[in-house]
């Protein structure tokens, strides 16, 4: 009997030391790919490790920067928000979820949780409460700037213009189909040039052979000289956290065919720290840099060329840097613009100026709503005696993660035609009008008109993603995840039989391809259909918390959609004619109740677009009635269309 409970004893032993074991591996699995900058990868073995250890506030801390450096500010905010329960937490988790929700423009859930923080941290929790007040402020007031998009912007991120002759450089992930997305070879930037008159953009030629990974670049005042950072940066990610060590500077000389030449490493450059957004100051002889080489953040530094040798640099005024990051520093007419996370913004990285009074550094004055949004706002250029500015900015409405807009006062801007980038309408704080605005956070938005707000959408490739239910607001819900794929395609066949369990979705997330089943409302309703899914075959299937976020998903077989069904294989009376109502980039602004009477409706989904249709019509006319009522109702530019094996086109002479 003895020897039983000693072996009992000892199995029960193993298993648990196996359990941390195998759990602490996958914990530094994750680690690992946090460190490497693979946000996507990291967020996967985060939430398998949570699974199993949901306790690990560091684990979760990490899941929530992740998807924050992913640009998924709402799933951030999510964990974050877990983590603020905790008793195991810690101010600096607040501090990152009060400047989270700083981004997501929710000022007033911010400066309460700041201001929750007074006890612990009081100077730091004043100043992230003063800014709050102070964006709310900003935002009430009229818009400063008017803003475009550069067409050149694309599905990738795009940063860093630099004006030079009579175009455009600026820096690109956009490198061709053939970019190999690994962790070993990660595809770097690459710098083009953009002619704004002609509208065309190539690949910038600088006679060095290793011109791979560079951006931004910065010409001295004279034109013989560039300065330019070595970077790091990954596309889809926040680029600069503070805690990067892998950056640094160069200089080379610009010969008379406008190559670079004679490439030097800058001395202020480190290995255990680093170096970034060099750019020249008052003339050919000062240089302007940000570092971390204090150990803490990025402030800005300033070098000067002393006997043909540039020296150390010296950390600029106080009134400059912060105990925040100063960063994307830019000098032109006596003013420098940098970007800081840290003094009265309106979220993220605001962009500020400063000029020299009295031998020492102005007090930095925020260049207010347009160059600034709640999200991070960088890279600001200006050409001396123009007033044509450019800024990168992740705000809302951007193609990539990073894009590049011009900006004008707006005052100047009485005809839009003067401007070669498409202008987005103005906002209205009180009836938000214009999802695209980066301006107006989420707790701004009051009503919209029912009509779409782009109605001549295309409907090619668009895909169904629920039927007579509608997926609105990015709810928190848990998924069953399946299997993770490099690639698109997807063979479904095996997934079929899972679906008396719910819908099997395609969900693309960075460079990966998800296939997970679900949804459940509850974590313990996702347990117990685990187990289930397990017996079928998938041994490998975890449970996800995640967004129920319609524009990531791609329905691949469901009860209600695919095979021997009721709920959506329709009678043998019903017709192929539907309704296409108006099309969204936030499914927030679709009113369920003014149609829900009409017909079945459909959600469908094509890239950023939320598509409602409406369905169940017996033949054309009923179609046809029906779609008279909804444009009574305010759906002044719907149409029939017809759905032909789950491809929508559109009635001709309806």
């Amino acid at each position: 009997m003895r020897k039983l409970q000693k072996l009992s004893l000892f199995i029960t032993a193993f298993i648990l030391f196996s359990f941390n074991v195998f759990g602490q591996q996958g914990r530094d699995r994750a680690d690992m790919q946090y460190k490497l900058k693979a946000y996507d990868l990291a967020i996967e073995s985060y939430q398998e490790y949570l699974t199993n250890n949901p306790d690990d506030v560091v684990a979760m801390g990490r899941l929530a920067s992740s998807y924050e450096r992913s640009n998924d500010l709402i799933s951030a905010a999510r964990w974050f928000e877990k983590l603020s329960g905790d008793s195991k937490h810690t101010t600096y988790h607040d501090i990152m979820y009060g400047k989270l929700l700083m981004k997501l423009g929710l000022y007033n859930r911010a400066e309460a949780l700041f201001s929750k923080m007074k006890e612990k941290s009081p100077f730091i929790a004043q100043q992230y409460i003063n800014s709050c007040k102070f964006a709310k402020n900003i935002l009430a007031l009229g818009d400063k700037y008017t803003l475009s998009q550069l067409r050149a912007t694309g599905a990738f991120d795009d940063f860093g213009v630099e004006l030079y002759k009579d175009g455009i450089i600026y820096c690109s992930f956009d490198v061709g189909k053939s970019a190999n997305q690994s962790l070993v070879q990660r595809q770097a930037t690459k710098i083009f040039k953009y002619n704004k008159s002609s509208n065309k953009k190539e690949e910038f030629e600088s006679g060095m052979k290793n011109f791979a990974g560079i951006g931004p670049i910065r010409f001295s005042p004279s034109g013989k000289f560039v300065v330019y950072t070595r970077n790091s940066f990954v596309n889809g990610t926040q680029q600069i956290t503070g805690l990067e060590n892998d950056m640094s500077c160069y200089i080379a000389m610009v010969d008379d065919n406008g190559d670079f030449i004679n490439e030097q490493s800058l001395p202020f450059n480190g290995v255990d720290y680093s170096t970034a957004f060099a750019c020249f100051g008052e003339d050919d002889n000062e240089i302007y840099f940000s570092s971390n080489k204090n150990g803490k953040n990025f402030d800005i530094y300033k070098s000067n060329k002393v006997e043909g040798e540039w020296t150390q640099g010296v950390s600029i005024d106080k009134n400059i840097n912060t105990i925040g990051n100063e960063i994307t520093p830019y000098y032109t007419e006596g003013t420098l613009y940098f970007s800081s996370d840290y003094l009265n913004g309106l979220g993220g990285y605001d962009v500020f100026k400063s000029s020299v009074y009295k031998d020492e550094w102005s007090f930095p004055m925020n260049m207010g709503k347009g160059i600034n949004s709640p999200a991070d706002d960088l890279y600001f250029v200006k050409k001396a005696n123009q007033q044509i500015t450019y800024i990168t900015s992740n705000r809302l409405g951007s193609k990539g993660g990073y894009d590049i807009y011009s900006a004008y006062p707006s005052t100047m801007v009485s005809d839009k035609s003067l401007v070669f980038e498409d202008i987005p309408e103005a906002v209205d704080l009180n009836n938000l009008k214009d999802t695209k605005s980066a301006d107006v956070g989420i707790n701004a938005v009051a009503s919209v008109s029912n009509k779409g707000e782009f109605d001549m959408v295309n409907l090619e490739d668009a895909r169904m993603v629920s039927y007579d239910e509608v997926i609105l607001s990015p709810s928190t819900v848990y998924f069953i995840q399946l299997a993770s794929l490099s690639h698109s395609r997807v063979r479904t066949t095996k997934f079929k039989k899972l679906t008396r369990f719910g819908n099997v979705y395609k969900v693309k997330k960075g460079r990966t391809t998800k296939i997970r089943l679900g949804y459940f409302v509850s974590a313990s309703e996702a347990k117990s259909v685990l187990s289930s899914v397990k017996r079928k075959g998938f041994r490998d299937a975890f449970i996800v918390e995640d967004l129920l976020n319609s524009s990531e998903l791609e329905l691949l077989e469901s009860s209600y959609t695919f095979g021997n069904n009721t709920k959506y294989s329709r009678p043998a009376e019903i017709g192929n004619y539907k309704i296409k109502l108006a099309a969204y980039t936030n499914p927030l602004y679709f009113d369920v109740n003014k149609v829900k009477d009409l017909g079945v409706i459909e959600q469908w989904s094509k890239g950023k677009w939320t598509i409602f249709i409406l369905s169940g019509y017996t033949d054309l006319s009923g179609a046809e009635a029906a779609l008279r009522k909804a444009r009574n109702r305010g759906y002044t530019t719907a149409e029939v269309v017809l759905d032909e094996g789950g491809i929508l086109s559109k009635v001709k002479n309806n």
